[in-house]
C-alpha cells in the first residue's frame, strides 16, 4: 500500500519503539525487566475519582456527545482551581478548553498556526510532540539547544532575524522534560518580552507543575505580566494525579488561541467522555486539597534522593533535577545514546529512553524515569551504575 510521503518524514517514536522490544523480551520469558523508559505512574489513581467515573458513566445522560470546548462544569472547576493554585484569573467561558490530555493539544496548536514557509521554535531536547505538530502542519522547526553551559534554557539572542520573521509559535516545558529544571522568573520575564517583540505565540507545558521538590514551586506562565497577551498554558491530570491512561487536561490563556485550538480540535475530535471530565472536578475539588499530592511528591524526592546518592557514589556527573519525574544521565563516552539504552537492556534488563528521541542535543544523554516502585527505582539505579562503572573504564 502506498503511505503519505509525511510519514517518511518522521522521526520513530521511540516510546513505542521500547515498548515492543520488552513486549518482544518478555514474551520470550525473560523476566525481572524494570522499566524506567517511559513516565507512567505506577500507583493508581485515587479513589475517589474512580468512584465519580462510575457514578457518572451509570447516568445515560452522560452518554451523548460532550461539548467541543467542555463542559462548562469542568471548565469552571478547572479555573477555580488554576486561581486558587497559581493566582490567575481565566475566563472559563473563553479562556479555557479541555483537552483529551495535554499531548493533543501541544500537537493541535500546531494546524492551527502554522502552513508552509512558518517556523516553530522547539527546544531541543524536548518532548516529541513539539516536533511532531510543527511537522504536520507542514512547518519547520528551529531546533533551540538547551545545554547543561546554559542552565538548559533556549538562548533568544542566538536565534537569527531570518527564522525569528517566520516564526509563529514556540514551544517551553518548565519543569522541563528530560532536564528536571525550572526557569527563573527573570528567563520567563525575557520570553514574554521576546514574544512581543517578535508576535510569537508560547505554548507553555506545565504538564510537571505539581511534581516539584525542596518547595521549589513551579510559576504558571500566565502569572507574569504579558503572559495571556502572547501565551496559552497547557496542564494534565497524568502526573498530578496518577492518571495517564485517562487522557484529561486542560488549556488556558489568551482568548484568541484558545478559540483557535478549539477550531482545530471540533474537527478532529468529539471532546472529552463528561464521566471523566467529572471525575477530574473530584480529583481538583477533594483530592488536591488532601495529603495526596505532598505525598506524590515525597515519594517521587525518595526515589530521585536515592538515584543521586548512588550515582555520587560512583562519581557520576548527574545534574540534580528541581522537579519532574525524570534524571537526565550522561553516558560513558565512546557510547551514543541508542547503543547505551540497547547494551544496558540487552546485559543489564534496564530500559532507559536514549536521550537522542528528544533532540539532537540529547545525544549523550538517556532519561530515566521515577514512576515505578521505590524498590524497581533501587535495583533499576544500582544495575545501571554498575554498566556505567564497567563501561567507563572499558
Amino acid at each position: 500500500m502506498r503511505k503519505a510521503e509525511k510519514l517518511a518524514g518522521l522521526p520513530p517514536y521511540i516510546f513505542a519503539q521500547l515498548d515492543e522490544k520488552v513486549y518482544r523480551l518478555r514474551e520470550s520469558g525473560v523476566k525481572d525487566i524494570v522499566d524506567l523508559g517511559k513516565a507512567d505512574p505506577d500507583h493508581p489513581t485515587p479513589d475517589a475519582v474512580v468512584k465519580r467515573l462510575q457514578e457518572t458513566a451509570a447516568d445515560p445522560e452522560n452518554h451523548h456527545y460532550p461539548a467541543f470546548r467542555g463542559s462548562l462544569f469542568f471548565r469552571e472547576h478547572i479555573a477555580k482551581w488554576y486561581k486558587e493554585r497559581f493566582g490567575v484569573n481565566v475566563d472559563p467561558e473563553k479562556e479555557v478548553i479541555a483537552l483529551i490530555g495535554s499531548k493533543e493539544g501541544l500537537f493541535h496548536i500546531s494546524l492551527a498556526y502554522l502552513q508552509q514557509g512558518d517556523v516553530g521554535l522547539v527546544p531541543d531536547p524536548s518532548f516529541p510532540a513539539y516536533n511532531d505538530g510543527v511537522f504536520f502542519a507542514g512547518g519547520e522547526t528551529y531546533r533551540m539547544k538547551l545545554t547543561r553551559e546554559n542552565h538548559y534554557l533556549p538562548d533568544l539572542q542566538s536565534i537569527p532575524e531570518e527564522i525569528k520573521k517566520r516564526t509563529q509559535l514556540m514551544f517551553l516545558n518548565y519543569p522541563n522534560n528530560p532536564t528536571g529544571v525550572l526557569a527563573p522568573d527573570t528567563y520567563i520575564q525575557e520570553v514574554i518580552r521576546f514574544a512581543q517583540e517578535n508576535r510569537i505565540i508560547v505554548c507553555y507545558d506545565h504538564a510537571y507543575c505539581e511534581i516539584y521538590y525542596d518547595g521549589k514551586k513551579p510559576r504558571s506562565f500566565l502569572e507574569f505580566e504579558g503572559g495571556k497577551d502572547v501565551g496559552v498554558e497547557f496542564i494534565t491530570f497524568s502526573k498530578t494525579f496518577n492518571m495517564a491512561g485517562w487522557r484529561l487536561g486542560a488549556a488556558f490563556g489568551n482568548e484568541e488561541i484558545i478559540n483557535s485550538l478549539l477550531v482545530v480540535q471540533s474537527h478532529i475530535n468529539s471532546g472529552v467522555f463528561s464521566p471523566i471530565q467529572f471525575a477530574g472536578v473530584t480529583a481538583l475539588e477533594q483530592v488536591w486539597h488532601t495529603d495526596f499530592p505532598e505525598t506524590n511528591r515525597k515519594e517521587y524526592q525518595r526515589r530521585r534522593d536515592y538515584a543521586m546518592d548512588k550515582f555520587r557514589s560512583i562519581g557520576w556527573d548527574v545534574h540534580k533535577p528541581d522537579a519532574t519525574v525524570y534524571l537526565w544521565v550522561p553516558v560513558p563516552q565512546g557510547m551514543t545514546s541508542l547503543d547505551f539504552a540497547n547494551k544496558l537492556l540487552d546485559e543489564y534488563r534496564v530500559v532507559v529512553a536514549p536521550g537522542n528521541a528528544f533532540g539532537q542535543t540529547g545525544e549523550g544523554f538517556v532519561r530515566l524515569s521515577l514512576t515505578t516502585a521505590y524498590e524497581n527505582v533501587v535495583k533499576g539505579i544500582d544495575r545501571l551504575c554498575e554498566a556505567i562503572t564497567k563501561w567507563r573504564t572499558s
